[in-house]
């Protein structure tokens, strides 16, 4: 071999190396490179409404603000027009309503049967005695209220063939405690297999779907009552919905009394509760949205009795920050502690 045929090797050989190193560092950008991330917020249903999809197709994101619009007004009580102002002003006559609004009645009177009326869906006729947004810290006399508990009774709801609902004169249905877990499942069903990962957060529900760019799970924390900005429990998880409870969202002090939001509807009061927050984990947001209403009327001791005997996750919080979680959740799910900060 001489040394030209040689050298003319060797040349070749370093092309031929350098060519698989250019193709190998293609591979691997390939490999790494960063999901396409589209995010989108709006104010629906008096709440804060945030998506983060990852590589989701072009337009999807705004078909899931468009389906927010529409089921505001479908469900909102305060509407003109809604299913549910239409319930509620129909003085005793049948309605007919979209079959959706039947399937949240039909599951949240099964809810309320199995949580003995903790969770209530005609609890209307109480809540819109109080003010806890408005400023004007109104909340009902003795005598308004005891009135008002007499027309709690989900009992009385009768929902009939062809999406009939039937609701007796002076009652009313206030969705609030159960349409946010109905529409993030309804969502998550839109992107399910056409994203790699989306985040959609309605506020105190969050669905997971799919996974991180990096190709790990969501990670998700429970908020600290005392200080929201930070969390006493992180649990990596996906495809799953995380709903969040708690007294210390909406309240007012009046004559040195804290009122929170979270009424018991046996009495039209504030719950007397022990706990600060109840965070559940399912994957319907529907089922979990009622039932951490639920958990705050219960208080601990039954929360905790409830959760387990139904084998729900879920992360109770006391007053005093202490943590308590259900028997499996740390089986299912990696579960971090943080030390409560004040």
């Amino acid at each position: 071999m001489t040394k030209t045929q040689s050298t003319a090797r060797t040349s070749h050989w370093k092309r031929s190396l350098l060519a698989l190193l250019l193709l190998a560092a293609l591979v691997m950008s390939g490999c790494t490179a960063q999901a396409e991330k589209t995010t989108a917020s709006a104010t629906y249903f008096n709440t804060a409404v945030m998506f983060t999809l990852y590589d989701a197709p072009s337009g999807l994101v705004d078909e899931l603000m468009k389906e927010c619009e529409r089921y505001e007004k479908l469900l909102s009580r305060t509407i003109e027009g809604s299913d549910v102002s239409r319930i509620n002003g129909a003085n005793g006559e049948t309605v007919t309503v979209d079959p959706e609004t039947w399937e949240i009645l039909r599951r949240a009177k099964e809810i309320s049967a199995m949580t003995g009326g903790a969770f209530s869906v005609t609890i209307a006729a109480e809540t819109t005695q109080w003010d806890f947004t408005g400023g004007t810290k109104r909340m009902p006399t003795d005598e308004e209220r005891l009135a008002a508990i007499e027309l709690v009774d989900d009992n009385q709801l009768v929902l009939g063939e062809n999406n009939t609902v039937t609701l007796p004169k002076g009652m009313m249905i206030d969705l609030g405690g159960i349409a946010k877990g109905y529409i993030a499942d309804r969502l998550a069903e839109m992107v399910r297999g056409k994203v790699s990962g989306a985040i959609l957060n309605f506020g105190g529900n969050v669905y997971l779907i799919g996974h991180k760019p990096d190709g790990t799970p969501f990670r998700t924390g429970v908020a600290n009552p005392k200080n929201s900005a930070t969390h006493l429990v992180v649990i990596t998880l996906t495809d799953q919905s995380v709903v969040t409870s708690g007294t210390y969202e909406r309240y007012f002090t009046r004559d040195g009394v804290t009122y929170h939001h979270i009424l018991d509807p046996e009495t039209g009061l504030p719950a007397e509760t022990n706990l600060a927050g109840a965070t559940i984990i399912l994957e319907s947001s529907m089922d979990a949205d009622a039932i951490a209403t639920a958990c705050i009327v219960f208080g601990l001791e039954q929360s905790l009795s409830f959760l387990n005997e139904h084998d729900i996750d879920g992360v109770l919080i006391d007053g005093d920050n202490n943590v308590y979680v259900t028997k499996n959740l740390a089986d299912r799910y990696p579960v971090a502690l943080a030390a409560p900060a004040e």
